[in-house]
């Protein structure tokens, strides 16, 4: 895996540890993706079953195998272990061409404290850094009012409204410094 790469493995913010996905994560991430909730504006909903979790889980360690960088295990530096979200960035194909997604998805008892915000913009900061040649968007349905407002405080602006999986959303992308 090429060095720079390697500065998406482990980050510690200022609050937050993010560290890339492992096979132990499992029950961490049917926990939070079946969460009616934290799923209201999910276009494919809560999930249903530990055996989607085990494919989206899958997938996510595929993103790392293949490109070094992926979404990250969100954990509070205080509770090493304790998992409030995930997050990060991910290549994906949007519209034919290929961009990096950013997104990010916590538990409600961390709403209102700004673990997205932080997350978001060093997932944003790492990805200008180290991979600048791939644009990065934050895809939002537009009710889902706190990641909007997670995105603008991250520095993305809104871009236009796209169809994403039959749903109209939000389209966000880094603003211009």
């Amino acid at each position: 895996m090429p060095a720079m790469l390697q500065a998406f493995q482990r980050i510690t913010t200022e609050r937050l540890l993010l560290r890339a996905v492992r096979d132990s994560d499992l029950d961490a991430v049917f926990a939070l993706h079946a969460d009616p909730e934290t799923n209201r504006f999910s276009v494919s909903g809560p999930m249903r079953s530990r055996e989607e979790a085990h494919r989206q889980l899958t997938l996510w360690l595929d993103d790392w195998s293949r490109h070094g960088v992926g979404y990250w295990v969100v954990e509070r530096r205080e509770a090493p272990g304790d998992v409030v979200g995930f997050g990060g960035v991910r290549h994906k194909v949007l519209e034919g061409r290929p961009v990096l997604n950013l997104a990010y998805r916590f538990t409600p008892r961390t709403w209102g404290t700004g673990y997205a915000t932080e997350m978001a913009r060093t997932a944003l900061a790492l990805a200008q850094r180290h991979l600048p040649d791939v644009p990065v968007v934050a895809i939002i349905h537009p009710d889902n009012e706190a990641s909007l407002r997670v995105a603008e405080r991250s520095g993305m602006r809104f871009e236009r409204v796209i169809d994403y999986a039959g749903t109209p959303s939000r389209l966000y992308v880094p603003a211009p410094p």
